[in-house]
């Protein structure tokens, strides 16, 4: 499987600066996300989508991944998450996977879970399109408050979508890990404390 990692947001939540380059530990926050993909012997090529709004980041991995065959980057209008979203399906012919650009503690093992889980609820269900990765609220309540919450469910930043517009009949998948979604300064913070007692 493919994956995109969507990076040209504008950031507004944090103050409107380039976030795929805040730092942690020395180490910018799109870098969290690229190692585990390329460590998965689930993912194939790894396309990330900059926009006008973050040339310093699309700059950053030309330099730093020069040499990976496998990292492309797309350039999008920057419009929003899901005009970019949809921007960039053209590049895949199969299921894909979608990833945020700000989750410091994503892992290969994770990856390949959310990824044979797909197929195996497809080879279930074909028509299912999509995957949706969330996390119960009691788990990332006990760290920290969530930005976002679907009926007890918090998003991780991560989904497996078909290359097509519109609706997909989608499967949620709920794992029962803390991932750290990067979206305020208050969740920077705490990443940064997170990383610290690992």
């Amino acid at each position: 499987m493919d994956a995109l990692i969507m990076a040209g947001g504008k950031g507004s939540r944090m103050g409107y600066i380039e976030k795929p380059l805040i730092k942690i530990k020395d180490k910018p926050l799109i870098s969290y996300v690229i190692q585990p993909l390329l460590e998965s012997d689930k993912i194939n090529k790894i396309y990330i989508a900059t926009s006008p709004n973050t040339k310093t980041t699309k700059k950053f991995i030309i330099s730093i991944y020069k040499d990976y065959k496998n990292i492309k980057v797309i350039e999008t209008s920057g419009n929003g998450y899901i005009e970019d979203l949809n921007e960039c399906i053209k590049y895949f012919s199969k299921p894909f996977l979608v990833v945020s650009s700000d989750l410091i503690n994503l892992t290969s093992k994770i990856i390949n879970s959310i990824v044979d889980y797909f197929y195996y609820v497809k080879s279930k269900n074909p028509e299912i399109e999509s995957l949706s990765v969330m996390i119960p609220k009691n788990i990332y309540s006990k760290y920290t408050n969530p930005t976002i919450d679907f009926n007890g469910l918090i998003p991780v930043g991560i989904n497996i979508l078909s290359p097509k517009s519109g609706y997909q009949k989608e499967k949620i998948m709920v794992i029962d890990e803390l991932i750290i979604n990067v979206n305020t300064p208050e969740d920077l913070k705490f990443a940064e404390n997170f990383l610290k007692k690992r």
